[in-house]
């Protein structure tokens, strides 16, 4: 069973199979489906394919793999317009975590290593920020508001 579901909308095809007149539940993604949408988001391309199986997962045949990659990279590429404001919060949001993480520890480092745990934060957080954003709006959970501009672009 998918951990995502969605009730049709008007025009899916499923509706004419539904002689009751019930709105359908249809599961759409799986876990494992997941995961593997996000390895891609998050690992670079190169790398997915021998991840998948140290994650114990059955690996795609080529044709879908080339496919999820394709698809990864229509998904990341839809989050362009938000490229400048993840460039603005990813850093902030990364030395809050580090922070946190260093006065957790109890223990007191120095500057440049302060900056350097910040830097790897701000890897982790925008690889995970990037591909939850990209699959929910992929997933068509969360879009872009009608007339909102980003850049010069205008949304809507």
């Amino acid at each position: 069973m998918g951990i995502f579901s969605r009730k049709n909308r008007d025009d899916d095809p499923l509706d004419a199979l539904n002689t009751e007149g019930e709105d359908l539940q249809v599961d759409i993604y799986t876990p494992q489906m997941l995961t593997k949408r996000l390895a891609w988001d998050i690992v670079p391309c190169g790398e997915v394919e021998g991840l998948i199986p140290l994650m114990g997962l059955t690996p795609d045949s080529k044709d879908v793999s080339d496919m999820e990659h394709a698809a990864s990279h229509d998904r990341i590429d839809a989050l362009t317009p938000l490229k400048e404001m993840l460039a603005l919060l990813i850093p902030i949001v990364s030395g809050i975590t580090a922070s946190a993480m260093l006065v957790n520890s109890g223990k007191s480092v120095d500057e440049e290593t302060a900056a350097l745990l910040q830097r790897h934060h701000s890897v982790v957080v925008r690889a995970g920020v990037v591909a939850v954003l990209a699959n929910l709006l992929d997933m068509g959970i969360i879009e872009y508001a009608n007339g909102v501009q980003f850049g010069d672009e205008l949304l809507g």
